[in-house]
């Protein structure tokens, strides 16, 4: 088959709407003019409606296939939040390398996309996370005292998408959203270090990973490890930390001092 032939498959699955009506309205034409079939005109509307789609192929359908169930779980761990998940050509267009992102898989499969919303405020994570049910989300009072800034974009930011929260009339709050690829192996790939070997996922970041798990019904992180989270507390002196407590099946953000290390303390270094 060929890629014209591809692309007007593709154009026709996506927008079977436009493609009904064009049929309608050429059908007058079959047979005559080559400008004016269908096929023709699909094919000129997917460079004009759809010029970044081609950016968007993942030569490796595997790698293409993960793409598509993150996001997949991202919109129902969403849905716990109130909120809605920006599609993938939102975050390209934003500056997110794609091609980039996916070569990264491709070396590490343990590394999962993430769509992450920022700025939601605590209140609203702990309740996605009681209409989850199990695990629930503790935080300790140090991370909730200065949750806005761990809740926050931390520096050097990713390319991010600014969107007003629909679902929240009253407030219409801005929620930023970021894409990066996030270790989501079972212990952090690295262990036995302080807070100073970074970089670290931020907090909204693994608790979007871990809503997404959940909602997949696979097994919380960090069972037997702590993950540091990105952004220093208390003028600098702590930094939180996340662990999940099989015991009393419970997400936990506590702090420690950034000194602290040990081994079963270790980082996720986000990529993108």
């Amino acid at each position: 088959m060929s890629e014209q032939t591809d692309r007007v498959a593709l154009m026709r699955a996506l927008f079977p709407g436009i493609a009904k009506n064009v049929d309608a309205a050429y059908s007058q034409f079959a047979g005559e003019r080559e400008d004016v079939k269908l096929d023709h005109w699909l094919d000129r509307q997917a460079a004009r409606v759809l010029p970044g789609a081609a950016t968007l192929v993942v030569d490796d359908a595997a790698i293409a296939a993960r793409f598509d169930t993150a996001f997949a779980k991202a919109r129902a761990a969403a849905a716990l939040l109130g909120l809605d998940v920006p599609e993938i050509e939102s975050f390209e267009a934003a500056g997110v390398d794609l091609e980039g992102l996916a070569d990264a898989i491709v070396e590490d499969p343990t590394l999962v996309p993430v769509v992450a919303p920022h700025g939601l405020g605590e209140q609203r994570w702990v309740n996605a996370y009681a209409r989850l049910g199990k695990p629930s989300l503790l935080i300790s009072d140090e991370a909730s005292k200065e949750f806005e800034l761990l809740d926050s974009v931390q520096q050097p930011a990713p390319p991010t998408i600014r969107l007003v929260d629909t679902a929240n009339e009253s407030t219409r709050q801005t929620v930023t959203w970021t894409l990066r690829l996030i270790p989501a192996a079972a212990a952090p790939p690295l262990l036995g270090l302080s807070f100073a070997n970074g970089p670290h996922v931020g907090l909204s970041e693994m608790l979007m990973l871990q809503l997404m798990r959940a909602v997949a019904g696979e097994p919380p992180l960090d069972a037997t490890t702590f993950t540091w989270l990105a952004g220093v507390l208390a003028a600098g002196r702590l930094a939180a930390r996340h662990v999940y407590d099989a015991s009393e099946d419970t997400i936990r953000i506590t702090c420690r001092e950034v000194v602290s290390q040990g081994p079963h303390l270790g980082a996720r270094p986000p990529i993108g």
